[in-house]
């Protein structure tokens, strides 16, 4: 019975041990920035989405943000024309609805 407290107090005091470096860490969320694709003529961009448009294809779009606070985004998935300047790129997760200007690459994967 002696070793069994022995036991638990020793595995209680290395949880709560691990426990409080968890808890004292820096939690922070540190995500490498995104890198900058070259970007391509707009000839080439808009091929490339007809393509995809007509042919129902999984695409990676890199987007550039409407301003300069925001960051570039990578983004899986289809794409739909809404109207003659604006898309509709949507994935499991999100949709993102964004204008010609803001699609710097695309590519089939």
């Amino acid at each position: 019975m002696q070793m069994e407290q022995s036991l638990f107090k020793s595995a209680s005091t290395i949880i709560n041990g691990k426990l409080q470096q968890l808890l004292n860490n820096d939690f922070s969320f540190h995500e490498e920035p995104i890198k900058l694709l070259t970007p391509q003529p707009a000839k080439q961009r808009l091929s490339f989405l007809n393509k995809t448009i007509s042919n129902g294809l999984r695409v990676l779009i890199q987007l550039m943000p409407v301003n300069n606070d925001g960051y570039p985004v990578n983004v899986r998935g289809t794409v739909k024309k809404l109207d003659s300047k604006r898309y509709l790129i949507q994935n499991q997760n999100i949709s993102y609805v964004v204008n010609f200007n803001q699609i710097r690459y695309i590519a089939n994967f």
